[in-house]
């Protein structure tokens, strides 16, 4: 099996690198590629900008087909579901599987709107990636996993999230997910999610499976909650 993981925001490689090393460690015969979000220009056409992103994970996921010379399972955590929907639509044809892990696809919760509406201003701000990044110690006080997130991750996210308020938090149209691709689509999801609220699930319920886990939304930090993760996609893939 050949996974292509694509890193929800921030983007922390960190994290998902942990994930590589225990799905080839527990099931040896996978290869594991690990998306990067790249670092585009600033842009004020969020459109283009998340357009912009989900073209070059596309590349990237072609690069790995055409090294592995076979299918590809794609995994999307988080903002990663969303470009994984866009990779499905347009390179269905070397995909066995998409799965939407805790997916951000549609408005958020409450809480998540007004963390998004926070962001928009921030970024607007001149110089506000240096004073982050001056911040770095008195903000990991606050989130333990921040130690972990690069400074050229933590830019990547601020931009990521200014886009994801205007292209995903700001949207309340019903999602779309064309009937030739549903067949390969399979959902894990949490209660208590921000990012994933009931409405979404509801929503993902209509067209594909969805799975409840009891883990949260995050990183994944902790190896319990990574093996509950794992568990529920290779059994779904042994189904499939």
């Amino acid at each position: 099996m050949h996974l292509f993981i694509i890193p929800g925001n921030p983007p922390a490689l960190y994290f998902y690198e942990l994930w590589a090393e225990e799905i080839q460690r527990e099931h040896g015969g996978c290869s594991v590629c690990i998306s990067p979000y790249p670092q585009l220009p600033i842009s004020n056409d969020s459109p283009k900008y998340l357009n912009d992103t989900a073209i070059i994970h596309g590349q990237q996921l072609l690069a790995f087909h055409k090294a592995v010379k076979k299918k590809v399972v794609v995994i999307g955590h988080s903002l990663g579901a969303w470009m994984a929907l866009q990779l499905l639509k347009e390179h269905n044809e070397i995909i066995e599987n998409c799965f939407f892990l805790y997916p951000f696809l549609l408005r958020p919760s409450l809480k998540g709107r007004a963390i998004l509406r926070s962001v928009r201003h921030l970024y607007r701000v001149p110089f506000i990636e240096d004073f982050l990044l001056s911040c770095r110690a008195i903000l990991e006080r606050f989130s333990k996993d921040l130690r972990y997130v690069t400074d050229e991750e933590l830019c990547t996210s601020l931009a990521l999230a200014y886009h994801e308020q205007k292209v995903i938090g700001l949207y309340q149209g019903t999602l779309q997910i064309p009937e030739q691709v549903r067949d390969k689509l399979h959902m894990i999801y949490c209660d208590q999610d921000t990012w994933c609220p009931p409405h979404t699930v509801n929503e993902m319920k209509k067209w594909i499976s969805c799975e409840k886990t009891d883990t949260t939304h995050g990183f994944i930090t902790s190896a319990k909650e990574r093996a509950t993760v794992f568990r529920a996609l290779f059994r779904t893939v042994s189904r499939r």
